[in-house]
């Protein structure tokens, strides 16, 4: 029965792929207004793939519901209006570098977003060699240096959860001592291990960490390489503690990343006390975001996944920034008020850029960090809400 309902789930996120691509990946143009200018912001997203179906695509339809809700704003007295122009990074460096050439100098674009950090780090160098503000997901806050002066992370950062998760952890699971990290064998799965593991030096926990091709769908030879490291907590996807639980693992699970669409596959009475860290839309601690996830199905006919929901912040923070400014054109003066750390408005509160004591020039947003527990069928409870500010103090402590 599970392998035909994984095969159904395939079978959707493949349609979701075949008709978001039939649909074509340029911007939309708006509907012009006299006295209304367009600043082009450029997108490269995956648009293909498994990374598309379940993060490109609606990340993609999250950034036309931002922009349409921001519409027309002022700034310095003036009235402007974006203008979303998307292009196929494919998830990959060389993705990420030809999206960005086609970005800045076919589209011409005003600033741009990359999702994945080995595309986002491939358009880095374009985007500096022209002064272009460069705004980017996926990467950890050692990416982040005085030499990459237009390159900022809006998304919320993984690091920055397990920063959440293991300070907790620490305090109300003692015992746990074990831990098993299976991450995508990708420049952002790295990052990922990478702060698993200062998470883990700084608490003297045991790692086994395990790297696994990017859209890899058959797992049962982890449980073989698992089972006997005997964990006490496993950080992975539902797929894989499934089989886990069926072999009689009983300690904790975690993932940053959340589909209620696991909870239909895997059954929600096996996943009750499966623990969720990073922000995502389940309407706790944030009204607002449920009814925000419930307008993008609404709309879109698919969840609001949690790559959609932290881009949606991007276009908000971004106008923000410019009206902080009060220009659209001067890059430093916009540089220097997102460096102010004054804050931005966003559904989870103002966010702003921070980081600077360990990477030298910050640029990393931080966002408030909630940990959260599945405790039924799209029920969950907080047991925890970190504020940013003391993410950051935390992040500081144990990556310095």
């Amino acid at each position: 029965m599970k392998k035909w309902l994984s095969l159904a789930v395939s079978v959707v996120l493949c349609l979701a792929l075949v008709i978001g691509t039939a649909c074509g990946g340029g911007g939309e143009e708006a509907e012009e207004e006299e006295g209304v200018t367009e600043l082009k912001f450029g997108f490269g997203l995956s648009l293909t793939g498994v990374a598309g179906a379940v993060m490109g695509i609606p990340a993609r339809d999250a950034f036309k519901l931002g922009i349409e809700e921001i519409g027309v704003f002022e700034v310095g007295g003036e009235q402007y209006r974006w203008k979303a122009i998307f292009e196929d990074n494919l998830f990959t460096t060389p993705g990420g570098y030809s999206s960005a050439n086609r970005l800045i100098y076919e589209h011409d674009v005003d600033v741009m977003f990359q999702s994945g950090a080995d595309p986002g780090l491939a358009a880095e160098p374009l985007c500096d060699a022209v002064g272009m503000i460069l705004d980017i997901a996926g990467a950890n806050w050692d990416q982040f240096t005085p030499d990459k002066p237009y390159m900022f992370q809006v998304a919320a950062t993984w690091a920055m959860g397990y920063v959440a998760f293991f300070d907790w952890l620490s305090q109300e699971h003692p015992e746990v001592q074990r831990i098993a990290n299976v991450h995508t064998d990708d420049a952002m799965g790295y990052q990922q291990r990478d702060a698993v593991e200062a998470c883990c030096d700084y608490y003297g926990l045991k790692l086994k960490d395990i790297a696994t091709p990017l859209g890899m769908t058959e797992e049962a030879h982890l449980v073989t390489v698992l089972m006997p490291f005997k964990p006490d907590l496993i950080i992975g996807g539902v797929t894989l503690l499934g089989q886990m639980w069926d072999r009689g693992y009983d300690g904790l699970a975690l993932s940053t990343y959340w589909l209620e669409l696991y909870g239909e596959q895997e059954g929600w009475d096996r996943c009750e006390g499966y623990y969720i860290t990073m922000p995502h839309p389940l309407g706790d601690p944030w009204p607002e975001s449920a009814v925000l996830a419930d307008e993008f199905e609404a709309r879109f006919g698919m969840e609001l996944v949690p790559a959609a929901y932290w881009t949606f912040m991007v276009v908000s923070v971004m106008t923000e920034a410019l009206k902080q400014a009060g220009t659209v054109d001067d890059t430093e003066k916009i540089l220097e008020t997102m460096e102010s750390r004054a804050g931005f408005e966003t559904l989870v509160g103002p966010l702003y850029f921070g980081l600077e004591e360990l990477n030298g020039i910050g640029h990393v947003a931080m966002w408030p960090m909630p940990i959260y527990r599945v405790t039924g069928e799209r029920e969950y409870e907080v047991v925890k809400l970190y504020t940013a500010e003391e993410i950051e103090t935390l992040a500081i402590e144990i990556f310095k």
